[in-house]
């Protein structure tokens, strides 16, 4: 008993709190999705982003935006502390991608529906989670790495996170809704 009231007051918690980031960062953005939280370990949260005229980036970095994403006019620029942050739209698909104060690219995190996410991979979610419905999709791409994917997945008594890299899935996150 004890353990699922503490389950639960986790879950309320953590559920509050992407609701907190979600609502900050629709409201400082012109985007309408208030699905755009990233669950990526080393992300910035949007909150903590400062809004930056595009003049005082790093022009190595707005030159790596413009080679690694063709189409990309009026992306919105902010700057943290150890970071440049481009948020645009490409292709119908909000983008976030991160250089370090050098210019660098340091990875781009892609958030886009169900209907997006790669044929074989739907197929792998969906043959272990067939009851279960895709909410949202996170691909993460980092230099010189394979692309990894978060994908959220809700079914009549939880929530899931699944991390899918190398061909390999696995539950990242799981959450029960309460009752």
């Amino acid at each position: 008993m004890k353990q699922n009231l503490l389950t639960a007051l986790a879950g309320i918690f953590l559920s509050l709190a992407i609701c907190a980031v979600a609502n900050a960062q629709q409201a400082s953005s012109n985007t309408q999705s208030s699905k755009d939280v990233a669950f990526f370990e080393k992300s910035i949260p949007t909150s903590v982003l400062i809004n930056l005229d595009p003049a005082a980036v790093n022009p190595k970095a707005k030159k790596a935006l413009a080679k690694h994403f063709k189409n990309v006019a009026g992306a919105q620029w902010y700057e943290t502390p150890n970071s440049f942050v481009a948020k645009f739209t490409s292709d119908g698909i909000n983008c976030r991608a991160d250089f370090d104060k050098k210019g660098n690219w340091l990875y781009t995190i892609r958030t886009y529906d169900e209907s997006k996410l790669p044929e074989d991979l739907r197929a792998l979610v969906k043959s272990s989670y067939y009851d279960y419905s895709i909410t949202l999709v996170q691909e993460i791409e980092k230099p010189a790495r394979t692309f990894t994917y978060i994908v959220h997945i809700e079914g009549k008594k939880d929530l899931m996170n699944l991390r899918i890299s190398d061909g390999e899935m696995e539950v990242w996150q799981k959450l029960n809704k309460s009752e």
